[in-house]
């Protein structure tokens, strides 16, 4: 991760929070199933998740999701969490995760570096 202060008590940073989602499993009551990773920026340091704007979205084939482990819990070999729909930031998932998919990990390494506040609001 970058960091970079500048006077405005902001500081630049590639660390994204990641909602990492069985979108199509949602949509269809979990019938069929197509994982999504929704990328958000924290707009300060020490923010909840999900409090970011949106950046975009990296959908995942199923060969990327199964790769991921995702939907596995600890239990059965899984990396993290058999949870549907989860919150996690870029650079814990980079730390999380054993097999990231090559196509995945570029995506969430090009994103670009964004301007976070210092300052938390009142």
């Amino acid at each position: 991760m970058s960091d970079v202060i500048n006077l405005r008590n902001t500081v630049m940073t590639n660390n994204y929070d990641l909602n990492i989602w069985d979108r199509r499993g949602y949509e269809t009551e979990y019938q069929e199933e197509g994982w999504a990773i929704e990328c958000y920026t924290y707009p300060y340091l020490g923010a909840f998740y999900g409090s970011g704007e949106y950046h975009s979205t990296i959908y995942l084939t199923p060969a990327e999701a199964k790769r991921l482990t995702l939907g596995w819990g600890t239990d059965l070999g899984g990396d993290y969490t058999p949870d549907a729909d989860f919150w996690l930031d870029k650079d814990s998932f980079f730390q999380t995760y054993t097999d990231i998919p090559e196509r995945v990990a570029n995506l969430l390494w090009a994103l670009p570096d964004y301007e976070q506040s210092l300052d938390i609001p009142a």
